[in-house]
């Protein structure tokens, strides 16, 4: 076992997350429990998703298998778009304050740039001739700007 590994348990994770305003979802294909957050930023509706690396058995992974993940997500019409997220949080002995530093800090991934065809947010994309930012409603809006355009 890794030097710093803790388990961290359902329960535990709950104990943690619940009173924050997290509640748990179910996601197709996805073998870890997973809670998602409600939050609001320029009339978006926007949510939370934490991935909690922890098994349905309710125990975390094993070692080097999988950390804690808090990533941003948007839902406008039937399209749920990611746009977002923090990087990961090791399952150590800090973790509840790691995690709860990218989920205090979750407006620091909420992209800064809109698009000026559709106004939603702008996310970076890597293309064969580099980086460039993109409209997050591709394909429908296929609008792109170049990176040093939006510095």
């Amino acid at each position: 076992m890794s030097v710093g590994f803790v388990n961290i348990t359902k329960n535990q994770m709950e104990d943690f997350i619940l009173p924050q305003g997290f509640h748990p979802i179910s996601l197709d294909n996805t073998l870890e429990l997973v809670y998602g957050k409600r939050v609001d930023q320029d009339d978006l509706k926007l949510s939370l998703r934490l991935y909690s690396g922890i098994n349905p058995n309710g125990n975390s992974r094993e070692v080097g298998e999988d950390a804690i993940r808090l990533y941003l997500f948007m839902k406008k019409d039937d399209n749920v778009i990611k746009i977002g997220g923090s990087k990961r949080v090791n399952r150590v002995s800090s973790w509840k304050q790691n995690l709860q530093k990218r989920i205090d800090g979750w407006l620091e991934f909420f992209p800064n740039h809109k698009c000026s065809k559709c106004n939603m947010p702008m996310l970076e994309r890597k293309g064969k001739n580099g980086s460039f930012m993109g409209c997050c409603m591709y394909p429908i809006c296929k609008n792109t700007v170049t990176i040093e355009s939006v510095k």
